[in-house]
Parts: C-alpha cells; sequence; structure tokens
C-alpha cells in the first residue's frame, strides 16, 4: 500500500467513526429524553388531583395537550392536562383520571394518550361506543384540536386542546 491508500483508508475510517459516534450519541440523548418524559408522566399521575397552584404549575409545564371535562348541568369543568408519555383512563372507576358516574360509561371505557407531540383516544372494551367528533371509535384515533369525545349516551363530554410548546 502507498501512502495515498493509507491516508484514505484513515480519513474514510476516520468519518465512519465520527458517524458512528453521532448516530450513537442522538439515539441515547432521544431514549433519555423519552425515558424523563415517562418518568414526569408517572410523577404527575401520583400527583393527587387538587387545586394546588404547584400541581397544575407542574402538569402544564410537560403537558402536550389539556382534556376539558364538560358535565352536563354542571357550570364549572374540569381540566385534565395530558403529558407526553402518559395515558389517563376515563371510566365510573374511582382509580380513573377521569372519573365518569355515568350508568353508560364502563369501569375503565376510554384512555387518552400523548406522545411526541400527538394524541390519541382509544375505547377500551366498554359496552357503548366512544364518540369522536359524533363518528363511532373503533382503535387508536388520532386527536386534534377541538376534537370532542363522548360515550353514547352519557351525559358527558371530553374536548381536547392541543398546547403549543
Amino acid at each position: 500500500m502507498d501512502a495515498t491508500q493509507i491516508i484514505i483508508t484513515a480519513a474514510f475510517g476516520l468519518a465512519a467513526s465520527i458517524v458512528t459516534a453521532y448516530v450513537t450519541y442522538t439515539l441515547n440523548r432521544r431514549q433519555e429524553r423519552r425515558r424523563q418524559d415517562r418518568e414526569v408522566a408517572a410523577k404527575l399521575a401520583d400527583i393527587p388531583t387538587t387545586r394546588d397552584d404547584a400541581t397544575r404549575i407542574v402538569a402544564i409545564q410537560f403537558a402536550e395537550a389539556c382534556l376539558v371535562v364538560a358535565r352536563e348541568g354542571e357550570a364549572d369543568r374540569d381540566r385534565v392536562f395530558l403529558p407526553s408519555g402518559s395515558r389517563i383512563t376515563l371510566g365510573r372507576d374511582p382509580n380513573n383520571h377521569i372519573v365518569v358516574n355515568d350508568a353508560s360509561v364502563s369501569r375503565v371505557h376510554a384512555a387518552f394518550r400523548a406522545s411526541d407531540r400527538e394524541a390519541f383516544v382509544e375505547p377500551l372494551g366498554g359496552a357503548t361506543a366512544v364518540s369522536l367528533n359524533g363518528r363511532r371509535v373503533l382503535g387508536p384515533t388520532k386527536l386534534r384540536d377541538g376534537d370532542v369525545v363522548s360515550v353514547e349516551g352519557a351525559s358527558f363530554s371530553v374536548t381536547y386542546i392541543a398546547m403549543s410548546r
């Protein structure tokens, strides 16, 4: 091998090493970000629902969206923040994030989840249908700003509001 071939081979080796290091760094950084998002979502899920300002500030800071729960006959509306990497459940069971005391809603009826600046609603097998803007939802469905989620025969609605960051 002459000197030119050695230099070219060394340059290719160096370029390959740099690309490999960059790709590895980028993938590790993304994984770390996702892990942090999951940890924050888990911590937010453990925070009891209160009117505490500190809780709301933390929830808002990491939220991808806000779910506005309107119940028929009530002027006040609940706001549930949807952090990235989280899963918010809706149903009659008191362990749900959104509790709806309505006979047409099952114990765990639907779930909302957010990841990578997108949010989805998913029916979880209740006897009555989950609707998105009046259309039946059969599987995970992407939400858009202003979408209204409801359950057939139930006296409530959930409006999805995307939060820009």
